[in-house]
């Protein structure tokens, strides 16, 4: 079943957490960039976990290679960019890709869901939920972890990154909300 994939992607939901809580007490050497760098390969795995979960759930329609030949190619991509942050020491988050492939996959649920015949009551479906939640967040993070890189570092735009990151932390807890009513309705089901 698809929900294996969600349970390893809260699992790293709670690592990227640790990292962060780290990242902001623990002097981590020489540079910052270990953390940012951790952060961004553990999103990296966060967006398979997810683009899995989509190929699982569309398994039965025409998507499902769409899915997997999209996630190889975002995945190399991302990965090149990775590197050109690391060795450059830009601002770009490459986790904005994922985030619009993202967008894609969910978007790909609900144009199956439509191609079909209407048999799934919505606010009992599990796998609703949890598109919605992931559509919210990708929505949201999309936009900030592009522009990111047009807001300076500097001392005066500090708290204004501050209050994006908060933006995009309660998108994420949004998603988290709608992964924990998807288990109700998917608890809901079995009793």
């Amino acid at each position: 079943m698809y929900y294996k994939y969600i349970f390893f992607f809260i699992l790293l939901g709670e690592i990227l957490s640790l990292n962060s809580i780290v990242n902001a007490n623990i002097f981590w050497g020489f540079t910052k960039k270990n953390p940012l760098i951790l952060q961004e390969v553990l999103l990296l795995f966060q967006y398979v976990l997810l683009s899995l979960f989509f190929e699982k759930l569309l398994s039965r329609s025409s998507y499902s290679k769409k899915i997997i030949k999209l996630l190889i190619f975002s995945f190399f991509l991302q990965l090149t960019l990775l590197a050109i942050a690391f060795f450059t020491n830009t601002d770009i988050k490459p986790s904005f890709i994922s985030t619009f492939f993202l967008l894609i996959f969910c978007l790909f649920y609900v144009k199956d869901l439509m191609a079909n015949k209407p048999t799934l009551i919505l606010l009992k479906s599990s796998a609703f939920w949890i598109t919605m939640g992931v559509f919210f967040y990708s929505c949201i993070s999309f936009p900030i972890k592009t522009m990111i890189v047009f807001i300076p570092r500097s001392q005066e735009y500090l708290n204004l990154r501050s209050q994006i990151f908060s933006i995009l932390n309660m998108s994420l807890i949004v998603l988290y909300l709608f992964i924990i009513k998807s288990y109700l309705c998917l608890k809901h089901q079995q009793n």
